[in-house]
């Protein structure tokens, strides 16, 4: 009886000894620690560098669909391309929030280096986005027409949006794990590995374009075609890659059985995320709709614009995932001061790109409306809206910034909170009124994005604020200490100031 409990023992020892190994081991490599180990400014560019690289690549292609059918097609193919990518831009909100979580999770478990951590992060993730794949793909392919009606889209692109949205709703778990699997790899701080993907991704869609688009004349559906088919290609390429390269830490096929504290962690910062995502896009659907009522050549020059910003935008979304990655991993590793200063220089490296973009647009905005339009009403009414709303630039990059900060620390509520009624109390009702009126003009209803800007900087700055005044701006929420037995208390940080 004494040599079998002696062998227990001592297997049970043998255990501990191979689990603190696993936990001990390098979750990344050394060189890949820039967020949580040296200088931060340098660390916050090269983490956003590749970022805004992928990212201008990804507008690009998502640009080529509405620049070859604005060279190609008539003005209603231009307004159901902008009408389907606004939608399409709505529906990837949910899963775009949802793998923040994913992101974070793993980002905190590197900083702990705890490699058992990442490993059961990773399998929750992919349990758990296979799942919405099979999910969200009947559902959208079946409300399809429900929801290009919703849109209050003009009669004249109904047919064309119609069939972009449904190509792009069959092509959903493509479009899924493509963007997944980049959250993945830059919650472990690697920003470069998925600018390849998106590379390829891009190189695809304009081939696709210019033989569906230009060579057959299909129009939306093959700019449709053409983007599932190079979301397809890049998902694939990566999942071989990531299999064929593996992990510095072991991974098994019994860690893709999800873990109930993980799922727990990624929806409790994913899930808010989502629904801000979603209420965000929502809201800017309402806007198109709204739109929409004011004419075909007004719905066109909106497309026309949230193509022009998605490009402007990228530096301030590069910083603020930067600020959001190194948050999760410095929490991580119990360096919240850390985290702290890259908000500010997140906000200054934003402000630089920025100012200039906003140069361009006050100064030369029908030119830049020229790239994606021809028709002169398109480019008139795109002009207009691009003046007010690139006021925007500005403010979306204290809020984003901010918001990389709340997400890292595990405070993605609150994202979600200032977002929602951003858009609700501020952004669709300014957009009717400013729409309302014999004399309502698209510049009037651009004006609503940097208004329901100003509403989230002054929320943002007052709970900063109240954080401040109770001690808590450097404690995370991410971790459950009940359920998680790796996670250490946090430190404090009285009188800590941003």
């Amino acid at each position: 009886m004494l040599k079998k409990n002696s062998k227990e023992h001592e297997k049970t020892e043998t255990q501990v000894d191979a689990t603190a190994s696993r936990q001990d081991a390098s979750v990344v490599k050394d060189e890949e620690r820039y967020l949580i180990e040296g200088k931060l400014s340098t660390g916050l560019w090269r983490f956003a560098v590749p970022y805004m690289i992928a990212y201008l690549l990804q507008a690009l292609y998502g640009a080529v669909d509405l620049l070859i059918v604005g060279q190609f097609c008539d003005q209603t193919a231009i307004a159901a391309v902008g009408v389907g990518a606004q939608i399409l831009h709505s529906a990837l909100g949910l899963i775009l929030g949802l793998s923040a979580g994913a992101t974070v999770l793993i980002g905190y478990n590197v900083g702990a280096k705890d490699s058992r951590g990442v490993a059961h992060a990773l399998g929750s993730t992919a349990f758990l986005f296979a799942v919405l794949a099979l999910v969200i793909t009947p559902l959208a392919a079946c409300l399809t027409n429900t929801i290009v009606s919703l849109m209050q889209t003009p009669e004249e692109a109904v047919a064309h949006t119609r069939d972009y949205v449904f190509v792009c709703a069959c092509g959903a778990p493509f479009i899924i794990g493509y963007n997944v699997l980049g959250a993945i790899y830059r919650g472990f701080g690697d920003s470069k590995t998925p600018t390849y993907f998106v590379a390829i991704a891009c190189v695809i869609n304009v081939i696709g374009d210019l033989a569906l688009v230009a060579g057959c004349r299909m129009g939306p559906l093959g700019a449709a075609l053409a983007t599932i088919l190079a979301q397809a290609t890049s998902f694939l390429w990566a999942l071989y890659y990531m299999r064929r390269k593996r992990f510095s830490f072991e991974f098994h096929r019994g860690d893709l059985i999800p873990r109930r504290h993980d799922l727990k962690e990624i929806v409790k910062v994913g899930a808010p995320m989502a629904l801000q995502d979603v209420l965000t896009s929502l809201s800017f659907l309402v806007i198109q709709a709204i739109i929409n009522l004011m004419g075909v050549s007004a719905a066109a020059g909106m497309g026309v614009v949230e193509r022009i910003i998605g490009f402007m935008f990228i530096p301030p979304v590069a910083f603020s995932l930067a600020v959001a990655t190194a948050s999760a991993q410095n929490f991580g590793a119990r360096q919240p001061q850390r985290a702290l200063r890259a908000v500010g220089l997140g906000v200054c490296f934003s402000m630089v790109f920025a100012a200039c973009f906003l140069v361009l647009c006050q100064t030369y905005p029908e030119k830049t409306a020229q790239i994606f339009a021809k028709d002169l009403n398109v480019i008139d009414q795109a002009a207009q809206y691009l003046r007010s709303f690139s006021l925007d630039l500005l403010c979306v990059c204290l809020v984003f910034n901010i918001n990389g900060f709340f997400i890292g620390s595990g405070r993605a509520l609150v994202v979600m909170t200032h977002s929602s009624l951003a858009a609700i109390l501020a952004r669709i009702p300014l957009s009717y009124l400013f729409s309302q009126g014999p004399k309502a003009s698209m510049r009037q209803v651009g004006y609503a994005a940097p208004l329901a800007s100003v509403f989230s900087i002054v929320f943002c700055v007052i709970y900063l604020l109240w954080l401040h005044a109770r001690g808590k701006l450097g404690v995370a929420t991410l971790t459950d200490d009940e359920h998680n037995p790796n996670a250490n208390p946090q430190p404090q940080m009285e009188g800590e100031t941003v």
